[in-house]
C-alpha cells in the first residue's frame, strides 16, 4: 500500500508540475524527504529513488524536444574531433625542429531512408590529401578548411553496403597505417559484403573502383582497383569474444599508372624519364590476432593482440616486398576515461614495394625504402578527450642513409 501510495504521489507530481511549468524534480525531492521523515523510505532508498527519477525526467525532456524539432533535423547526426599536437623531429644532417599543430574535422550523418545515407565533411589542413594538420606559422594566418568527405551509401541488405563519392577512409580493412595513412579518403565505387556464416565466423568481401588522376588531354587516366576477401573468427565458441583472429588478403590492381606522374609524390619510387617505371599491381596479406583479458582480469590486461601485414609488388624483380609485425596491449582502442595502450611496430618497406602517395606521411615523410620502430602509448584522460604519445626511430635503406626521430604529444577532443 505505500509504494502505491507513493507512485500516485510522485505521478501527480510529475504532470502536475510538468503541466504548471514547476519543476518536477524540485516537487518529487519533497515528496520524498517528507516520506523519510515518516519512516516509509531509508536514506539510501531516498538516494537511489531520485537519481532514477533525475534521469527520466532527463529522458522524457530529450524525447519532448526530438518532437518540437522538423523531422529532417531528427534524421542528422553530427560528429568532431579536435586535436592540438607538439611535434619534435631531427634527422641527420638537418637541423632539428619544434612545432605546434592543430586539427579540426568534422562531419555530418544524414538519413535519406531505411536504406540510404549521405555522408559530408570538413577538415583543416591543404590539399595533401595524407595530412589535415595545420602548423602554427605565418603570423596567425587563417588556416584552410577543405571538404574532407563526400558520399553517399546505400544498404539494400544487410550483407551488402554500396558506397559512392569521395568515401570516408578505404573501404577496406587494415590493421594498420602502414600502407594506407589514416588521412586519405577514396574517390570513386565501392561494395562491402559480409557473413555470418556461423556463430562464431564472418566472411567478408571488400571491393572498389578508385580514380587516382584525371586529365582533359590524355585518356588514359590512372585508376585501381581492389579485391580483399577475408574472415573474422572467434575461435573458441564457449567464449566468443576471448580469442579471435582477423585475417584478409588484397589484391590492388593499378591501371595507367606505370609511365604516369602521380600528385603529392614522396619522390621514393623508382623513375624512368621522370615517369614512374613500374606499375604496382600487388597483393597484401593483412592479419591480427587478439585475446581478451589473458590473465582474468580486465583490470590488469584488457587486451593483448599482434598484428602483421605483408605486401609484393608484382612488378618488379628487386626492391618489392614489404613487412610490418607489431603488438597491441591494453585496450583494443581507447574510447573512454581511464582506458590505455600500448603498441609498437617495426616496419620495412621496400623501394618500390608500393607507390610512395599512400603510406603513413608521419614515417620519415610518408615514402618507401624506409624500415624503423614505432611506439606508441595512449590514454583516456576524460569522457571524449584522450591523450598520446607516439615516437618514431626509423631511417631509408637506398642512397645516402639518414635516421629520423620523431615525437609528437597529442590531446585529442570528441564531441
Amino acid at each position: 500500500m505505500k509504494k502505491v501510495i507513493l507512485a500516485v504521489g510522485i505521478a501527480l507530481i510529475w504532470f502536475g508540475g510538468t503541466n504548471l511549468g514547476f519543476s518536477a524534480t524540485t516537487q518529487v525531492d519533497a515528496l520524498v524527504e517528507k516520506l523519510v521523515e515518516k519512516g516509509i523510505l531509508n536514506r539510501k532508498e531516498a538516494i537511489q529513488l531520485k537519481a532514477e527519477i533525475a534521469e527520466d525526467e532527463k529522458i522524457v525532456r530529450q524525447e519532448g524536444l526530438k518532437q518540437d524539432l522538423p523531422s529532417w533535423v531528427n534524421n542528422i547526426k553530427f560528429t568532431g574531433d579536435l586535436r592540438t599536437r607538439y611535434q619534435w623531429e631531427e634527422k641527420d644532417g638537418s637541423e632539428e625542429r619544434h612545432r605546434g599543430r592543430i586539427r579540426l574535422r568534422f562531419g555530418a550523418e544524414m538519413k535519406v531512408n531505411d536504406e540510404l545515407k549521405a555522408f559530408t565533411g570538413f577538415a583543416s589542413g591543404g590539399s595533401d590529401p595524407r595530412s589535415t594538420n595545420q602548423t602554427f606559422q605565418d603570423t596567425f594566418q587563417h588556416p584552410d578548411l577543405r571538404l574532407d568527405y563526400a558520399y553517399a551509401e546505400y544498404k539494400p541488405k544487410t550483407w551488402l553496403t554500396l558506397d559512392a563519392g569521395k568515401i570516408k577512409g578505404m573501404p577496406f580493412w587494415t590493421p594498420s597505417d602502414y600502407l594506407w595513412d589514416t588521412d586519405i579518403n577514396s574517390e570513386g565505387l565501392a561494395a562491402k559484403f559480409g557473413w555470418a556464416v556461423r556463430p562464431n565466423l564472418n566472411l567478408s568481401l571488400n571491393t572498389g573502383f578508385f580514380v587516382l588522376d584525371e586529365s582533359s588531354s590524355d585518356t588514359s587516366d590512372p585508376f585501381m582497383v581492389s579485391l580483399q576477401p577475408g574472415f573474422k573468427w572467434n575461435i573458441l565458441e564457449s567464449e566468443p569474444e576471448k580469442l579471435s583472429l582477423e585475417t584478409a588478403f588484397t589484391y590492388y590492381i593499378f591501371d595507367n599508372v606505370q609511365g604516369s606522374t602521380l600528385d603529392n609524390s614522396s619522390g621514393t619510387n623508382t623513375l624512368e624519364n621522370s615517369k614512374l617505371k613500374y606499375d604496382y599491381d600487388s597483393i597484401s596479406l593483412s592479419s591480427e590476432l587478439g585475446v581478451k583479458e589473458p590473465f582474468g582480469s580486465e583490470g590488469i590486461l584488457p587486451y593483448a593482440g599482434i598484428i602483421g601485414e605483408y605486401i609484393n609488388n608484382l612488378d618488379p624483380s628487386t626492391d618489392n616486398n614489404g613487412w610490418l609485425i607489431g603488438t597491441k596491449l591494453g585496450y583494443k582502442s581507447v574510447k573512454g576515461k581511464k582506458q590505455w595502450q600500448l603498441r609498437y611496430t617495426y616496419r620495412d618497406l621496400e623501394k618500390d614495394a608500393w607507390l610512395d602517395t599512400f603510406p603513413d606521411s608521419d614515417f620519415y615523410g610518408g615514402g618507401t625504402g624506409v624500415k624503423g620502430h614505432e611506439i606508441l602509448l595512449g590514454y583516456g584522460l576524460l569522457k571524449n578527450v584522450n591523450l598520446e604519445l607516439d615516437y618514431y626511430h626509423n631511417k631509408n635503406t637506398f642512397g645516402t642513409i639518414k635516421e629520423e626521430d620523431l615525437f609528437q604529444f597529442d590531446v585529442n577532443y570528441k564531441f
